[in-house]
């Protein structure tokens, strides 16, 4: 004998297949919303972080860095890129970044920039050198993700340079 209809147990089995699906798609739209809106993502700002890196570096490779310099004045630190033939600003204030007069907003809740930049000079061997500046990128006045800052690397030759070897900013 044949049967066309379902059963009381069959029903219920598909009700739960269905509610577990739907609780599992509820559940990653809302994480996907929380990483969207979650404090310790600064994502929003992500695109303008990578133009300025990208943009400054460039000019690294493209302008020959021959100097630099760092300043700390009251609410911002301006770093002074001297190059072969031209000399650009890099001014860190605690919601924007300028970058030859390009400014570079942060738009995410509570983050913040750190104004006192991490500056460190490696000699590498005998004749290269490294200069990394890490710009912290602060949530809730805190680093909590080293993914968010913004590190400018260069490495050059160690003759005739006249790079600060270290530098330590008061807060």
């Amino acid at each position: 004998m044949t049967k066309k209809g379902i059963t009381i147990l069959e029903m219920l089995i598909s009700i739960s297949l269905v509610s577990v699906v739907i609780l599992m798609f509820f559940k990653v739209v809302l994480n996907l919303d929380n990483i969207n809106n979650n404090k310790e993502y600064a994502s929003n700002d992500e695109i303008a972080r990578t133009t300025i890196i990208k943009e400054i570096e460039n000019d690294f490779l493209n302008l020959h860095l021959n100097n630099l310099s760092l300043n700390k004045e009251n609410n911002s630190t301006t770093i002074t890129f001297k190059y072969d033939n031209t000399v650009k600003d890099l001014i860190i204030k605690e919601k924007e970044l300028i970058y030859d007069n390009k400014v570079y907003k942060l738009n995410s809740n509570n983050a913040t920039y750190d104004i006192c930049p991490l500056y460190k000079y490696t000699e590498i061997d005998k004749d290269y050198y490294l200069i990394s500046i890490n710009i912290l990128v602060l949530i809730d006045n805190k680093n909590t993700t080293i993914n968010d800052d913004i590190t400018l690397n260069y490495i050059g030759l160690i003759k005739n340079n006249n790079y600060p070897k270290n530098y330590t900013c008061s807060k």
